[in-house]
């Protein structure tokens, strides 16, 4: 007969070792519903002695293991959001792991580096596709994930959503464009990225643009490119524009930043004759930022993230939620092109 233990009755209820750990210390975190069924089925295995005190386990531990998986991305936005992850998983005796996933991972599902049976949830940091996703979660980890991908049909969710708000506050910066009397203003993001926070920004410039009666021209409006390389795909969506517009909205900050540079060298001066806005405030801690842009407050997506973990742990059988962060417009010279 195989050896009981906290990992294989974890797999047997679908739940997490922390859960099973807690719930045999009487920890309130467990619901009284959950506690007793893990009790019942431990006490059917034969693994402990049942009392009338709380039922102690065995040599085994109570930290959560941690994988939180992301891709090789550079921005000051992602080290916010594992700042956030870690300083709260400090409070809950996590034990974090970080893994870069490849491409090459992916197409040949391979487990990322630092993955292990063991582990007993996964933060997803960026979209892997729902087979990759699948084979890391497995049939008993908890998956909470940051934003989510944008469904153009019915897909079965994996877990727990974590995202910033974005159609409200790129509305805002798209008015703040058109009150200055800017009305031929151009939506960029040349690169293809299925996310659901990535199209609600392109909806709140629609917004504001439908809003004033300015019509949203196709030509002024890149959502995707079919280069790889965003050296090329960033100058091709800049040289298919049949004009320069007064201003382009960008889908973050990265954007923003190469389109400001790409402009720059040909000459044309940010504000004066592009005004430009992006996302994420990547200059947050810069000695004088010059984008306008949204704090989306990743530091506090990422303490969200293992929040929300927690609460998972509890309750299990609970419906799986979206959580929505507010973001804020924050004004900079980039956009104020009269200096208003």
């Amino acid at each position: 007969m195989a050896r009981v233990t906290i990992k294989s009755i974890a797999q047997d209820l679908g739940l997490s070792r922390n859960t099973i750990s807690l719930a045999f210390k009487g920890d309130p975190k467990v619901s009284p519903e959950t506690r007793q069924r893990i009790i019942n089925h431990a006490a059917s295995l034969g693994y402990m002695k049942l009392s009338s005190e709380a039922d102690i386990p065995l040599n085994e531990d109570n930290y959560i293991r941690i994988l939180v998986i992301r891709r090789a991305d550079q921005t000051a936005y992602w080290d916010r959001v594992i700042n956030g992850i870690t300083e709260e998983s400090a409070k809950y005796k996590c034990i974090i792991n970080i893994s870069v996933v490849t491409q090459e991972n992916i197409d040949s599902m391979q487990f990322p580096i630092g993955y292990s049976e063991d582990i007993d949830a996964c933060l997803f940091l960026h979209k892997f596709g729902d087979a990759y996703s699948r084979k890391i979660l497995g049939n008993n980890k908890i998956g909470i994930f940051l934003d989510s991908k944008y469904y153009t049909f019915l897909e079965p969710v994996l877990g727990d959503v974590i995202k910033s708000e974005g159609r409200r506050s790129v509305m805002q910066l798209t008015q703040s464009l058109i009150k200055q009397g800017m009305t031929k203003i151009a939506y960029l993001c040349p690169y293809y990225i299925n996310s659901e926070t990535f199209n609600e920004r392109y909806e709140g410039y629609c917004a504001a643009m439908n809003a004033a009666n300015l019509p949203i021209l196709p030509e002024y409006v890149v959502t995707s490119s079919p280069y790889q390389d965003k050296s090329i795909s960033f100058r091709a969506a800049l040289d298919q524009l049949p004009d320069l517009p007064e201003a382009i909205v960008c889908a973050n900050d990265d954007s923003a930043s190469k389109f400001a540079t790409i402009l720059m060298q040909r000459g044309v001066r940010i504000p004066e004759d592009v005004a430009i806005t992006g996302y994420d405030n990547d200059e947050y801690d810069a000695f004088i930022p010059f984008f306008t842009t949204v704090d989306c407050n990743a530091h506090h997506l990422g303490r969200r993230m293992v929040q929300q973990l927690i609460w998972r742990m509890d309750h299990p059988d609970s419906p799986l939620e979206t959580i929505t962060v507010s973001s804020t417009p924050i004004y900079r010279k980039s956009s104020q092109k009269h200096g208003k």
